[in-house]
C-alpha cells in the first residue's frame, strides 16, 4: 500500500482556510473555533509554524516535479518515505526523522540542487 500527499483545492497542497485570528488565552496557542460541546484542546502556534513550513516545502517539490511517497514497507508493516518525480518514479529513500523536521527535509533537499 502507498499513499501520496494529493493537491487539495484549486492550488495543489492548498488546505481549506482555517481562522487563526482567534487566540487562546496564553500567547503561545492558538485554537480552531470553539464548537458547542468540543473538548478539543487549542492547536499551539508552532505546531501551525510546521504546518506552514511543510506547506511550502511541498510546493516547492511539486514546482520541481517532485513529491514525497508514503508506502508500508513490504517485510515490517513500517511506514517508509521516498522521494519521487511527477511520474511516481523513485528517486531515494528519505528518513522518516528528516520527513518529520521539515526544515532538515528542505535543507537536505536543497543540498541535492
Amino acid at each position: 500500500m502507498s499513499f501520496e500527499v494529493s493537491p487539495l483545492g484549486a492550488s495543489p497542497y492548498a488546505a481549506s482556510s482555517v481562522d487563526r485570528t482567534q487566540r487562546a488565552s496564553e500567547g503561545s496557542q492558538a485554537s480552531f473555533p470553539r464548537v458547542a460541546g468540543s473538548s478539543a484542546p487549542p492547536i499551539p502556534t508552532e505546531v501551525w509554524d510546521q504546518v506552514d513550513a511543510a506547506a511550502r516545502l511541498a510546493e516547492n517539490l511539486h514546482a520541481d516535479g517532485r513529491a514525497v511517497r508514503f508506502d508500508v514497507h513490504k517485510l515490517d508493516g513500517g511506514v517508509v518515505a521516498s522521494l519521487v518525480d511527477e511520474n511516481g518514479g523513485f528517486l531515494r529513500p528519505l528518513l522518516l526523522d528528516d520527513v518529520v523536521d521539515v526544515g532538515r527535509l528542505a535543507r537536505q533537499l536543497g543540498k541535492e540542487q
